[in-house]
């Protein structure tokens, strides 16, 4: 194995005396500037293009969990990261590195971009759900997928809409093949729901699949959807979005209501799993709601066990 140069073993120990975990990811390059108490993170390609609750992608997560933890020597945070090729491909993949970081560093003072961040375009649409999501029966038994259908089949009436799997794949002018803007034709919000003027936004994780990564899933999609009622994120309304509302696809018109009256007035974005990373505490929560930004846009992020 290649000898590091930079600071992890230091990072690693500090973080080890100070919680239960005694790792830190090997994916980033880190190094301190201990006169100015800022870490600069960065991403490699590898990184750049992993799923995002991966630890090698997760740099949001990373990024609060050391901040939070090791407070006295690390004050700012600066994100840095690797070229990568000038591919389709990989330019979809830096799409959504730029829309994360972008948010990130406008939600925390103490987060920095070691380079000039892309702008992102000024029409951006999202698409929407043309068909039901699969039921209950149709999940194995345990999978997150058969947890969705059960938790909303316990909590549903609890709230004025429920339901899950709602699509946020992002797309230049319009929705279509060649107008990606990101990767994840697939991406969806696992569980969601209305309760009066408040959006939920779930992220379910079955027992298990600990990952610290589930912040930066979180935020990402909390991030789209605040953009989304705030139409800085448009739905475009064509004949397919106009079945899609009739017939109430995973709840997209009683969603589509609010977006159209921008009636929603706050964002819940919650962690729902029976277990999750030593790292992701009430505390660690705490601060990560303190933001100036999250509470003008009235988001607020916490965490609820399944209990099924």
């Amino acid at each position: 194995m290649k000898t590091r140069t930079d600071d992890y073993e230091f990072l690693k120990n500090m973080l080890s005396q100070r919680t239960v975990v005694s790792d830190l990811p090997q994916e980033y390059t880190y190094k301190i500037d201990k006169q100015k108490k800022n870490l600069v993170l960065t991403l490699s390609m590898k990184g750049l293009t992993a799923n995002m609750q991966d630890n090698g992608s997760a740099f949001e997560s990373w990024a609060i969990a050391l901040r939070f933890y090791i407070g006295d020597i690390i004050q700012t945070v600066t994100i840095d990261w690797e070229t990568i090729p000038n591919t389709d491909i990989f330019n979809l993949h830096f799409n959504r590195f730029v829309y994360r970081l972008s948010l990130f560093v406008q939600t925390y003072d103490w987060v920095f971009s070691a380079n000039p961040i892309p702008q992102i375009p000024s029409v951006l649409v999202c698409n929407f759900p043309n068909e039901d999501a699969a039921k209950t029966e149709e999940h194995k038994v345990g999978s997150e997928g058969w947890i969705e259908c059960k938790y909303i089949e316990k909590y549903g009436l609890y709230y004025d809409v429920m339901d899950h799997q709602l699509p946020v794949g992002i797309f230049y002018d319009k929705v279509s093949r060649n107008t990606h803007y990101t990767t994840g034709k697939k991406s969806a919000i696992d569980i969601w729901a209305i309760k009066d003027k408040n959006l939920y936004i779930f992220e379910l994780k079955k027992p298990g699949n600990n990952v610290l990564g589930v912040i930066s899933e979180l935020m990402f999609y909390t991030n789209i959807v605040h953009d989304i009622m705030s139409h800085r994120i448009c739905y475009q309304y064509n004949a397919k979005m106009q079945v899609a509302i009739k017939r109430n696809f995973r709840g997209f018109g009683d969603l589509y209501k609010r977006y159209e009256s921008g009636e929603i007035q706050n964002i819940s974005a919650v962690i729902l799993a029976d277990t999750t990373h030593p790292l992701i505490q009430s505390s660690l929560l705490d601060f990560i709601n303190d933001s100036a930004r999250l509470k003008y846009c009235r988001i607020n992020y916490s965490m609820k066990k399944v209990e099924l």
